[in-house]
């Protein structure tokens, strides 16, 4: 081999060595240097979350109210195969508490369950393009592990998350260009220029917890929103997708005030409400894989997926308690 193809072959080992080791650091950087100081001045450790043991995927959070059974919280989640789950929580007591199933027609439900929310007499799951109820005190008697038959109605939109305040149902969609698209009437232009790629249907419900054919008002959001808490002082949005940091923004609850907005849904248009920079409060920083959000006794929590099986092997930050911060601290971030 001639001096000038050894030299070539030299040159050649160490530009793949100097990549590997710059790969290397950094991959120790990023899983490795992963810091919340914002957060974790804020936020408090709640309850394990539930399931993961069994493979569950964590996605939806709700509080409950009060019950004689105890359960103080409700989470919803799926599996890689079979039904996917709600468990209930007590979030004084030790182990998963238990879960539920739910069937339509006896035929179990195995869609990737995103939110769960709760009224005071039925609980909602977002389950694809629709929203399942069950009475709750038929939830609360079931056995651990027991099904529970629903009823469905259509969310009229791909349901990622939901919530139940102020008698309305909040039934919202999940955008991420390429691979999670939103309809494209729901691209919308905010006051300052930027784009929301996705809306939040608020419906009124009847006296048998049935959602309206047509919801009252829209809220149009930004993307990646896995869950919404809308409370009286704000409205706070979490947000996440995959690996990078997830972040949980909160605006000024706008809703009830004059809005020269509407948005076409089924051809009739109901007033829309924007959520942009005009009217951001705070954002703070979390770690990555943050899920639904919900509101009890002043303070926010939240769920995340992180330590779930499926993701384990390559989050930064492995979540295994729900977190929670006050609303307050929050609203003052």
């Amino acid at each position: 081999m001639s001096e000038k193809k050894s030299r070539k072959g030299r040159i050649a080992l160490c530009i793949v060595g100097a990549a590997v080791l710059a790969l290397g650091v950094f991959l120790i950087v990023w899983y490795c240097g992963a810091s919340y100081p914002q957060f974790d001045s804020l936020a408090r450790q709640e309850f394990a979350i539930p399931g993961l043991s069994d493979g569950v995927c964590p996605q939806g959070l709700t509080a409950l109210p009060e019950n004689e059974q105890g359960y103080d919280f409700a989470m919803s989640g799926y599996l890689s195969s079979g039904a996917s789950r709600v468990y209930l929580i007590d979030e004084d007591g030790e182990g998963d508490g238990k879960y539920i199933t739910l069937t339509e027609k006896g035929k179990a439900d195995e869609s990737h369950f995103g939110g769960v929310a709760c009224s005071e007499e039925y609980l909602y799951v977002a389950s694809g393009s629709r929203i399942a109820r069950v009475p709750l005190p038929d939830a609360l008697a079931a056995e651990n592990g027991g099904a529970v038959e629903a009823e469905y109605s259509d969310a009229g939109l791909n349901a990622a998350f939901c919530q139940y305040t102020g008698n309305m149902l909040y039934v919202g969609e999940f955008y991420r260009p390429g691979n999670y698209e939103t309809p494209e009437s729901h691209h919308l232009q905010t006051a300052d220029g930027s784009m929301n790629y996705a809306v939040v249907y608020a419906y009124a419900v009847d006296d048998a917890g049935a959602p309206a054919n047509v919801p009252s008002f829209a809220i149009s959001v930004r993307e990646q929103v896995q869950g919404i808490a809308v409370y009286d002082g704000g409205i706070a949005l979490s947000c996440s997708y995959g690996l990078p940091d997830s972040t949980i923004w909160v605006y000024e609850n706008i809703l009830g005030k004059e809005t020269d907005k509407t948005l076409d849904v089924d051809g009739t248009g109901v007033p829309l409400y924007m959520l942009d920079s005009s009217n951001l409060k705070t954002a703070v920083t979390a770690p990555c894989m943050s899920e639904e959000i919900a509101v009890k006794n002043g303070r926010l929590y939240i769920l995340f997926e992180s330590l779930s099986n499926k993701y384990k092997l390559f989050t930064r930050t492995r979540m295994s308690h729900v977190q929670s911060v006050a609303l307050d601290d929050l609203n003052a971030a």
